[in-house]
């Protein structure tokens, strides 16, 4: 709970009843001159009733009077239509010749607050702090381990001890490595992640901490329900299945909000992004995979169709990402992109209608490719390089078509390949549409 918006909550009732009762004293004031009588003989007090209504009472010394009191009933029917409209507070009084009762209706639960979704800056992994506008609050992964205490740091910052849904979409280090000391600090109500296990000691000890927390855990699904109120819906729209690959069995949860919807996808690559039939049309999407090219195909952010995209990655990252391809992508259909490697954290507010930003969006500039000239000398020499040494300008992968692997060419199997094997690309898309399936050691990184 948040102390801070609980005191002023405290505060805001305290302050209604004062002026009602005001209000009130001026009325009996009124009421008492036209009797003959002074506001000093009128007395009221303030009881509290069983259905947690307030009460508030009023006496005085009650008028002797030769007629009967006894008031005309007007049949609703009759009543003009004017007057039949039931005000959105009612005020009920029921008089005697003795005193007056005046009933106010217990308070209504408080409408919704605004939606703040924070992307946290937690270098080359992904962390999402939410506050729902119903006052609770969620947490969607928490980086690598060496961020478990800024994230503590950063929650506490906002005023809350209780986190009443976290979801860990998948098991890498770079998503539940802050999960510990995360599930060890906070009073933790729900744990939501799917059955895919490891054997890391990263993954163990989210377990372990999960066990002490004593929150509740939900194995959950495409189709699972973690929140579902009037104008505010928490689902998993993903996976459907769970295979042998964590990327790609990432949970993706669909947050919608009055008219606004947001999207966070984890690490789910383009497999998985294809397995989603449900309405994943959104206003704000968390860009999968740190921006890797294995995610956001094209077919992929023409059903989501965001305005604004969010890309979580660290400065400088050793995987490139994100990459020029996914960036074109974005800035061909005209998405507004932050970053948070190079605006740090990012938050995100809504009110169920609107939605505002903390930040400008990046600035897109295409990666300038140039070709490496060699300078001519008076000795002419041949010089044999091998094409590991020298790869075509603008390839992003390299293909191995015995295995029919896509590699990145950082990746470690692309030394061990034969020359004969390799082919280089830029078309991630078109050869997965011919057959090729990207390598495992690489979307795991």
């Amino acid at each position: 709970m948040c102390y801070n918006k609980q005191k002023q909550e405290e505060y805001t009732m305290k302050h209604k009843l004062f002026s009602f009762s005001v209000i009130l004293a001026a009325i009996l004031s009124l009421t008492a001159c036209g009797s003959g009588e002074s506001a000093a003989d009128v007395n009221y007090s303030e009881i509290a009733a069983s259905d947690g209504s307030l009460v508030f009472t009023t006496s005085s010394t009650p008028e002797i009077s030769t007629e009967p009191s006894v008031e005309p009933i007007i049949p609703s029917s009759e009543i003009p239509e004017e007057t039949s409209a039931v005000p959105t507070t009612e005020v009920t009084t029921v008089t005697s010749a003795t005193e007056m009762i005046v009933i106010v209706p217990a308070p209504e639960p408080s409408e919704y607050q605004e939606l703040k979704v924070h992307f946290l800056d937690v270098g080359q992994g992904d962390s999402c702090f939410i506050e729902l506008p119903n006052k609770e609050t969620m947490l969607i992964d928490a980086g690598e381990s060496e961020y478990g205490d800024s994230i503590v740091t950063y929650i506490y910052g906002q005023g809350y001890d209780t986190l009443d849904y976290v979801v860990a979409t998948h098991p890498h280090a770079d998503h539940i490595g802050g999960m510990a000391d995360v599930l060890n600090t906070f009073n933790i109500r729900n744990f939501y992640a799917t059955a895919f296990t490891t054997t890391t000691q990263t993954y163990e000890r989210m377990l372990d901490a999960v066990e002490n927390s004593g929150a509740a855990v939900h194995e959950v699904m495409a189709g699972s329900v973690i929140l579902d109120e009037p104008e505010l819906l928490v689902e998993v729209v993903a996976p459907k299945t769970l295979g042998d690959d964590s990327n790609n069995s990432s949970v993706v949860i669909k947050l919608t909000y009055g008219e606004n919807k947001f999207l966070f996808t984890g690490d789910a690559e383009k497999s998985e992004e294809d397995d989603i039939w449900t309405n994943i049309k959104c206003d704000v999407l968390k860009v999968g995979h740190h921006g890797s090219a294995t995610s956001s195909s094209a077919n992929f952010l023409k059903k989501v169709d965001p305005t604004y995209a969010v890309i979580s990655c660290g400065m400088g990252n050793k995987y490139g990402h994100p990459t020029d391809e996914v960036l074109e992508r974005l800035n061909s259909r005209n998405i507004e992109v932050f970053r948070t490697d190079l605006q740090g954290t990012i938050v995100f507010t809504s009110d169920g209608k609107n939605i505002s930003v903390d930040k400008q969006p990046s600035v897109y500039q295409p990666q300038v490719q140039t070709t490496a000239t060699t300078p001519q000398t008076t000795t002419q020499t041949t010089i044999q390089t091998t094409a590991a040494e020298v790869q075509p300008v603008g390839t992003q992968y390299i293909l191995n078509t015995n295995t029919q692997k896509i590699h990145y060419p950082s990746c470690s199997a692309v030394k061990q390949m034969k020359e004969s094997n390799k082919a280089y690309t830029e078309d991630f898309d078109g050869d997965i549409a011919s057959g090729y399936v990207p390598c495992k050691k690489c979307i795991s990184e």
